[in-house]
This record gives C-alpha cells, structure tokens and sequence, in this order.
C-alpha cells in the first residue's frame, strides 16, 4: 500500500528547526474561580471580569494594580473572602489578564473610561458600588468617583500611588526605552522571566511570595500583546500628575487608605490628606509590603468591613 502524500505544511513543519516553529499555545486560565463575563467598549475593547452575586447587598468591585504581569489574581484573597457575603465583581484592566491587548494608545484616559464603563453599564449598582483598589488603580477610581460620585459610594485604596513627595514613575532612562518599539519588548521580556518576576514579588511580601500569583504573573506575561500596557505603564503614561491634589483632595467619598511599607510607593502625605479631606480616613496594616491582603488578610478584612460598617456619609 503506498504511503500517503505528506502536505507541504507538514514538510515545511518537518524541515524547520524547532526553535523557530509556532507552537500552539493553550488559553490563559482563569485567575479566579468564578464566572467570567465580558463586556465591550469603545475606547479599550473587550474587557473580562469575574462576578458572584449569589449573596446579596451593595456590590463590591475589585480593581487589580498596574505592572508587567498584573491580572484579577491580585484581588484573589478579598474576592474569596467577600464572595459569600456580597455580589463581588473584580474586573481585568485594559491590556491585562483575560481582557483584550491589542496595539493601541494606553493611558490613564482609557483606564478610567474602562472603569467607568464598568460601573455604568455592568454594575449599575444604585447608590453607587464600593471600590477597592490596589496601588495604581486607586488613581483610576479616585478620578471616577470625582467625576462621577453617583457611581461610586466608597472607596478602599490599598497602598495608593500619588501620596508620596516625589512623582511616580520610573527612571528617564527605562522611559525613553520603553518608547522605542523592538527594544522596549525586549526589555518587556526580560522582566517577566520567572526569576525575575518572582525576584520584584518578593519585593512585595513580608515572607515568601504566594505561590499562585507567582505562577499567574509567569502565565499572563507570555500573551500576545503582554508588553503593550506595561509599557505604557513604565513610560509613566497612566499616573496622574499630583494626584495628591487633583484627585485625592476632591474624593467626595468616604475613603479608607490602607498601607504600611511599600517599595513602590510612598505615604509622605498620607497624614496631611486625612487633615484635608474628612472624608479620608486611614489605617495602617502591619507588617505587609503592599499587599496587605495577601499578607495580612483577617486584619485586612476586618478594617474594610469596620469602614463599611460606619458607612458615615
């Protein structure tokens, strides 16, 4: 019996070196163990979320932080914990996790429209939604909640950018990098190599970083399209210039500042806030090192549910 013809792809597949074939590449997974939903929007596409309101009350939505490999995973505690006490939401930020990462502009624009969207068209909690938000992000929902107070009712910002004395960002140097096409990805995959994300999420935790963040951080950084935001991100595109003043002074709600010791953020004008703005309140979470609520979840939770517990304003 004769043998059967092999296709040009097969003898093409055959004769080219491995290194250089196209490997089939298996979905992303879930970072949380919860339904995923999607939602389209015009300025950042389509955006994944996780939700579970099988419990009833007002709607909590989680907001990840911003850096190369973030995604829902970093919100995994408080979603587990709050999952069967109220409907929580936890949404992934344009360019990360399971939400698109096409080749577009990313600034801080499209991350508050995002969240905004969000909150508007999925949410549509009536009284507005309490917020949480890590590091970053916390300028994002800040700046929602100013412009548009009736979608937010509370806000809880875990180690918040925008307090220190200094502005955010990274050095002139990764900045203009990070504005040259070929090498700024280069640069991208340099710093998501395991060694390397789990050497900046040490950084990050008292002891030892949690396992599965870790293994998350690895998987979402080798997505097509990975690098896009995260670059943008190190250009220093999504901070907003004195936030201090423009955003955090205006917060027209009640707000719980949550931090401690953070290598990616300072709290210099922390106290002064609070002076300022009465609707401001803070409390410190120790020892942790920006994720409070990996490190120190019970003491975590208990100050978020004291704070929504007073419900002042």
């Amino acid at each position: 019996m004769a043998a059967r013809a092999l296709s040009l792809d097969t003898v093409v597949d055959r004769l080219t070196p491995a290194a250089l074939r196209k490997t089939e590449r298996a979905p992303l997974a879930p970072a949380l163990d919860a339904e995923v939903r999607h939602v389209d929007t015009w300025s950042a596409g389509r955006l994944a979320y996780y939700v579970d309101t099988r419990a009833a009350g007002r709607p909590v939505v989680l907001l990840h932080g911003v850096d190369a490999a973030a995604s829902s995973k970093e919100m995994a505690p408080l979603f587990d914990a709050l999952r069967g006490e109220r409907p929580v939401y936890a949404l992934d930020l344009p360019g990360f996790g399971l939400s698109e990462r096409a080749d577009r502009p990313y600034d801080r624009e499209i991350f508050r429209a995002a969240v905004r969207r969000f909150l508007t068209d999925v949410v549509r909690a009536d009284g507005g939604a309490d917020v949480v938000a890590l590091s970053l992000s916390s300028e994002f929902a800040a700046a929602v909640a100013c412009e548009e107070m009736s979608l937010v009712h509370s806000l809880v910002l875990l180690s918040p950018t925008g307090l220190g004395r200094e502005a955010p960002g990274a050095s002139a140097v990764l900045r203009a990098v990070s504005r040259v096409p070929h090498v700024a990805e280069a640069l991208f995959r340099v710093l998501v190599t395991p060694p390397s994300i789990r050497w900046f999420l040490r950084k990050s935790f008292v002891g030892d970083p949690d396992p599965g963040l870790v293994e998350y951080a690895v998987a979402t950084a080798k997505e097509p399209g990975a690098h896009r935001a995260p670059l943008a991100f190190i250009a220093g595109d999504l901070f907003t210039e004195d936030a201090f003043q423009r955003l955090y002074a205006r917060l027209p709600v009640s707000t719980l500042v949550l931090y401690d010791h953070d290598p990616h953020a300072r709290f210099d004008r922390l106290d002064a806030l609070v002076k300022q703005n009465a609707r401001v309140q803070a409390a410190r979470v120790a020892p942790t090192r920006g994720l409070p609520h990996f490190d120190r979840l019970d003491a975590t939770l208990q100050a978020v549910r004291n704070f929504w517990a007073q419900d002042p304003w």
